[in-house]
């Protein structure tokens, strides 16, 4: 037992280290982005969904920035969520938390991408969405449960958003980075 001791008293306070460290960098990142205005609630009447679907909310991102995460407003955690697209925006049910909703005239559009933080699929496999949470541009990253759902996401996201992705190189192509 004596010989264990050690070992296992630096093993675990390594452990501890690691997650101070992590909660630390976790507190910074908060506080960098006090300057990020709530993501906006889903209003009382949005109206029909034009599409839903469940997926797998992986990240908010800087626009370009894959790596740099958003975890302002309750977005900084994967989590399951439910997407529905009406005419007046993209509502994000995220599990046990209130719903976010993008409204139409903040998001630029929708598409594909391979990666963002700390997620890699198959090329293609995240449906990114291209929106501004304030003055800031972001994109959010999903992963649809069924495949299938991501083209109907996509067209029912660019049919309602504020500007066409088809018109100039599509801004939320991420899947040759």
């Amino acid at each position: 037992m004596g010989d264990r001791l050690i070992p296992t008293l630096v093993v675990v306070a390594l452990i501890v280290l690691a997650m101070a460290g992590m909660a630390w960098g976790w507190r910074g990142r908060s506080r960098s982005q006090r300057h990020l205005p709530a993501v906006a609630p889903l209003p009382a009447d949005p109206g029909v969904p034009e599409v839903t679907a469940d997926a797998l909310y992986v990240a908010t991102t800087l626009r370009d920035r894959p790596l740099e995460r958003i975890v302002a407003s309750g977005l900084g955690m994967r989590s399951p969520v439910t997407v529905q697209v009406f005419d007046a925006g993209t509502s994000l049910a995220l599990a046990g938390r209130d719903a976010a909703f993008l409204p139409a005239e903040r998001i630029e559009g929708a598409g594909r991408a391979s990666f963002t933080v700390d997620k890699g699929v198959e090329p293609n496999g995240l449906v990114v969405i291209a929106w501004s949470l304030g003055d800031t541009a972001v994109d959010t990253y999903l992963r649809p449960a069924d495949p299938r759902d991501a083209p109907a996401i996509i067209d029912a996201v660019n049919r309602t958003a504020r500007g066409s992705v088809a018109s100039t190189a599509d801004p939320t192509d991420r899947s040759s980075e």
